[in-house]
């Protein structure tokens, strides 16, 4: 059984770089910083408030009709719905069974029946230091998908129905012992924590940009958060979570990949993404356009900015 892990390289960097004591080059490039675009979620909700109040039987006829549900968020004439703060990509079939707004559907999306995607920032551990700095501080921002899929389409390393992710924030700030990481091997051994044991393999999903049906230039792991077996019929639910600042970094910039996909890899395979060719994942989930160009955008504003922290660190403009 494994333990889910972030990605190593933002877990390890976060705390190398506490160290830091010169500046990084470049430290006077200004970086272009591109806010979110959320056009199609205002327009929805503009169009909701300004639309002619609907009855609720006239919103049960328009919206609530459909055969597994529906969704709840801002509709044209109705005055009570619940605040969308993601970016939905669903297939027509999908946009059918939960009666989604048709700005929502996209031919492009593969090998998922629908994604919501925001970027999300950690509310449990602010890191300060940065440089050497004891003022510089920063919650880690990463990129966070919620992936609707076809029941069993993802090979389980663990035969279990669901699974969550720990949440224990105070012990963030209790770093254990090697006596005491050990311990915790042996009693998850002894007492297995069913539910809280990530039932894919820990480095199963990664975030990739592709060109020419290639993997250009691999984005990192992408760490299960939340999973759950047909959360509706047919449908299994899972949210995957993957570090931000891919955007800065040289290698991507000069790969020109702009297409992004989910990756799977089949159990225990022990190629690096880069290394395995596209068929031979156990799935690939082709990202929309405007998923991919919205995934851009929020990782050049709110991304890791190495190169910030240390001219903030350094009190440089």
């Amino acid at each position: 059984m494994r333990m889910t892990q972030h990605p190593t390289w933002m877990a390890h960097g976060l705390r190398l770089l506490l160290s830091l004591t010169v500046a990084l080059p470049c430290l006077n490039a200004v970086h272009a910083q591109s806010t979110a675009n959320a056009q199609a979620a205002a327009s929805t909700a503009a169009s909701a408030a300004s639309a002619p109040g609907l009855t609720q039987a006239q919103v049960k006829a328009q919206y609530e009709n459909c055969p597994s549900g529906h969704y709840t968020g801002p509709r044209p004439g109705k005055a009570r719905y619940t605040k969308d703060p993601w970016l939905w990509v669903v297939t027509p079939e999908f946009a059918r069974k939960f009666c989604m707004p048709p700005e929502f559907v996209s031919s492009e999306l593969q090998g998922a029946e629908a994604i919501a995607y925001k970027m999300v920032q950690n509310q449990d551990e602010e890191v300060c230091g940065w440089g050497d700095n004891p003022d510089v501080c920063r919650r880690a921002s990463e990129h966070r998908f919620e992936i609707y899929y076809k029941n069993g389409t993802i090979p389980k390393d663990i035969d279990a129905p669901y699974f969550h992710a720990a949440r224990t924030p105070s012990t963030k700030l209790l770093a254990s012992s090697d006596a005491q990481w050990q311990f915790k091997m042996k009693s998850l051994k002894k007492k297995p924590r069913i539910g809280a044991l990530g039932v894919f393999e820990s480095q199963q999903f990664g975030l990739q940009s592709v060109k020419g049906g290639k993997i250009a230039w691999p984005l990192g792991t992408l760490a299960q958060e939340v999973y759950y077996e047909e959360a509706f019929e047919g449908i299994d639910y899972l949210a995957v979570e993957g570090a931000s600042g891919f955007s800065r970094l040289e290698g991507w910039r000069k790969s020109g990949a702009k297409q992004m996909v989910i990756t799977a890899q089949k159990l225990n395979d022990p190629r690096k993404y880069s290394q395995t060719p596209m068929n031979e994942f156990a799935l690939v989930i082709t990202l929309p356009t405007r998923l991919s160009e919205r995934l851009i955008q929020n990782d050049q504003a709110k991304g890791l900015d190495l190169q910030g922290l240390a001219r903030e660190a350094l009190k440089l403009p």
